[in-house]
C-alpha cells in the first residue's frame, strides 16, 4: 500500500529522506528573517528539522543536523557573499550548521530517553521542554564560540515584526526563542503521534489541542502586554546623520570625503531644525580621518561643534593609540572636544581582524590578504555621559551580543545609540536583520534605540520597539526628535538576561543524563 506524503514524512527512516526534510526545514526556517519577513515559516521549518532527527543515532543525528544548519545559515545569511564572494558564506555556514549538529545530537539523545520512560501523557509536554533547552543552549554555544561567537540568527529575532516580539521585554531574546521552539516541538510530537487513519475529525482536532492552546496563551500574553514607553529621567533632543557614503572596508574614497557627507548632512538639518540639538549622532566610521591625530581635521571638528552644533557630537572613527588599530566612537564637546571615547569591545573576525592569521594565511592567502590590518577590542565602556542624561554605544554588529547591552543598561544608559556601517553590504537583507535586532534590543531594555547608519536603516525607535522616525535607505539624510530617557530595568534586564546561559548548562546536564541512561540500558540488555 503506498503510504500518503503526511505518513511518510512521519514515519520515513531513510537517511537520505531525513537529510532532504531536515534540509528544506532549515531552508523555510532562514526564510523567516528580514527582508524576506515570511516569519511563519518558523512554525514549518523548524518542526520538519525536528522530526528530520525523530529515531536518529548520535551520528546520523549529527549529519542530518549540519545538513539542516547549514541550509539554514546559507538562506539566512546570502548578504555575506556580497562582501568577500561564496567562499565565507559556505565556510561559516558549515561551522554555525556544525554547531547546529551537536545540538541535534543532544535532541535526539534526549528525545529518545524520554520516549524510554514511558511518560504517558506528560511525555510531550516533557520532551517539547527538554527540546527549547538544547536548542537554546546551542545557540548560546555557537553565539559566544569560537571567536567570540555568532548570535546572528536566533529563533526569537525571526519574530521581530510580530506581536510575539513584546515577549522580550519578560523574557529577553533567548526566552523568545525557547517558546516558540517549544511550542513548534509540542507541534512535531503532536504530528508524529498522530491518530491512525480513520479517526474521527474530532480526534484529530483534539489531538492538536494543547499545541493551539500553547500558541494562543503566547499570542494573547503577547498582545496583552504594554510596555512603557513615559520617559522617567527627561527627554534629549537626538539628532542622526546619514551620509550615504561608500564607507566600505575596501572602499576607496578621496581623504575625508565620507567626513564632509556627514557633515553636509548635518549642516543641511541644523538650518532647518525647529529644536535645540542636544546630542547629534553620526555612524560608524562617519569620519575617515582620526580627528584625535591629524590637526586639521581636529579643528574642522572642533569648530563644527562649537560654533555651529553647540551640542555634543558622538560619531564613530578609526584612531591608532598605542600601536594599536581600533573602531572608536568619540564624544566631542564644545567645552572641551574629545572628552570620551569606546573602543569596539568585540570586532568582527575574518573582517575587523583574523584570529590564528598564519594558519587561515595558508588555508586562503587571496582571501585573508585582504584583511591587512587587526583591529584590537577595547577596554573601556560604552557609557557617554551628557549634560541631559546618559547615552550608552553599540558598534555595528555588538547589537547581537546580549551581555553589551546589558551591561550598558547595568552601566546608567538612559538610552542606547547603535552606530554601524553596512556599505559593505549593499542593497541586501543585511542591514534590515541587524535593525530588527536593534528594535527587539529596545523592548529588551526598556530603551529608546537611535539606530544610525552610514547608509540605513536609520531610525529611532521607542522603548517598545516601535518605529519613532526614519531615513530612507540609501540617500544622504538627516532627523531629529525628542527621545524619552528610561532609568527602570525591564523584567528582561533583571531575570530574562539569564535564561540563555542557564539553558546551555542545563542543556549539558540534560544530554549527560540521557546519554548515561541510553548507555546503562544497553548493556542492561546485555
Amino acid at each position: 500500500m503506498n503510504k500518503s506524503p503526511l505518513t511518510w514524512l512521519r514515519t520515513t527512516n531513510s537517511f537520505w529522506a531525513k537529510a532532504l526534510i531536515g534540509a528544506v526545514g532549515g531552508a523555510l526556517a532562514g526564510l523567516a528573517y528580514p527582508r524576506f519577513d515570511l516569519w511563519y515559516l518558523t512554525y514549518l521549518g523548524l518542526p520538519l528539522v525536528l522530526i528530520s532527527l525523530h529515531r536518529l543515532g548520535l551520528f546520523r543525528s549529527l549529519w542530518v543536523g549540519t545538513i539542516a544548519g547549514t541550509a539554514f545559515y546559507c538562506i539566512q545569511l546570502t548578504w555575506i557573499s556580497l562582501y568577500l564572494g561564496p567562499i565565507p558564506l559556505i565556510a561559516l555556514s558549515i561551522m554555525e550548521g556544525l554547531f547546529f549538529g551537536l545540538g541535534a545530537v543532544g535532541i535526539s539523545l534526549a528525545w529518545r530517553f524520554i520516549d524510554q520512560r514511558n511518560l504517558g501523557r506528560r511525555a510531550a509536554f516533557l520532551t517539547a521542554a527538554i527540546i527549547a533547552t538544547i536548542w537554546v543552549g546551542r545557540e548560546y554555544l555557537s553565539g559566544h564560540f569560537p571567536f567570540s561567537g555568532f548570535p546572528w540568527a536566533r529563533i526569537g529575532v525571526s519574530q521581530a515584526d510580530t506581536p510575539l516580539a513584546n515577549l522580550v521585554y519578560w523574557v529577553d531574546i533567548a526566552g523568545l526563542s525557547w517558546l516558540i521552539v517549544y511550542v513548534c516541538s509540542l507541534l512535531t510530537l503532536r504530528f508524529i503521534s498522530a491518530p491512525p487513519s480513520g479517526a474521527g475529525l474530532a480526534k484529530r482536532v483534539a489531538n492538536y489541542a494543547p499545541v493551539l492552546a500553547c500558541g494562543l496563551a503566547l499570542y494573547l500574553a503577547a498582545v496583552a502586554t504594554v510596555i512603557p514607553v513615559g520617559a522617567q529621567s527627561g527627554t534629549m533632543n537626538i539628532a542622526a546623520a546619514q551620509g550615504n557614503a561608500n564607507a566600505g572596508l575596501f572602499a576607496i574614497n578621496p581623504p575625508g570625503s565620507i567626513l564632509l557627507k556627514h557633515l553636509a548632512v548635518s549642516r543641511k538639518l541644523l538650518a532647518t531644525a525647529k529644536v535645540p540639538i542636544d546630542v547629534m549622532v553620526w555612524p560608524e566610521n562617519a569620519s575617515d580621518l582620526d580627528p584625535i591625530s591629524m590637526p586639521r581635521v581636529h579643528q574642522v571638528l572642533n569648530s563644527f561643534v562649537k560654533n555651529e552644533l553647540k551640542g555634543t557630537l558622538i560619531f564613530g572613527t578609526k584612531t591608532i593609540r598605542d600601536n594599536k588599530l581600533y573602531n572608536e566612537v568619540v564624544e566631542w564637546t564644545p567645552a572641551g572636544g574629545a572628552v570620551d571615547w569606546y573602543d569596539k569591545k568585540i570586532p568582527v573576525p575574518f573582517g575587523e581582524y583574523v584570529p590564528n592569521r598564519s594558519f587561515f594565511m595558508s588555508l586562503a592567502p587571496s582571501l585573508i590578504g585582504m584583511i591587512v590590518w587587526d583591529m584590537s577590542p577595547g577596554t573601556r565602556d560604552g557609557i557617554f555621559e551628557t549634560p541631559k542624561g546618559k547615552l550608552g554605544s553599540l558598534i555595528c554588529f555588538e547589537v547581537v551580543f546580549d551581555e553589551l547591552s546589558a551591561d550598558l543598561v547595568d552601566g546608567g544608559a538612559e538610552a542606547l545609540l547603535v552606530q554601524t556601517n553596512n556599505s559593505d553590504f549593499g542593497h541586501s537583507d543585511e542591514t534590515f536583520q541587524q535593525v530588527a535586532v536593534s528594535r527587539l534590543r529596545a523592548i529588551e531594555t526598556g530603551r529608546s534605540v537611535v539606530a544610525v547608519s552610514t547608509v540605513g536603516v536609520s531610525a529611532i525607535y521607542r522603548p517598545d520597539g516601535t518605529t519613532q522616525k526614519m531615513l530612507p535607505v540609501f540617500k544622504p539624510g538627516a532627523m531629529v526628535d525628542s527621545v524619552a530617557l528610561r532609568t527602570s530595568k525591564t523584567p528582561a534586564m533583571i531575570f530574562g538576561r539569564y535564561i540563555e546561559i542557564v539553558s546551555f548548562f542545563a542543556a549539558l546536564l540534560l544530554v549527560l543524563i540521557s546519554a548515561i541512561a541510553i548507555t546503562a540500558r544497553k548493556f542492561k540488555k546485555h
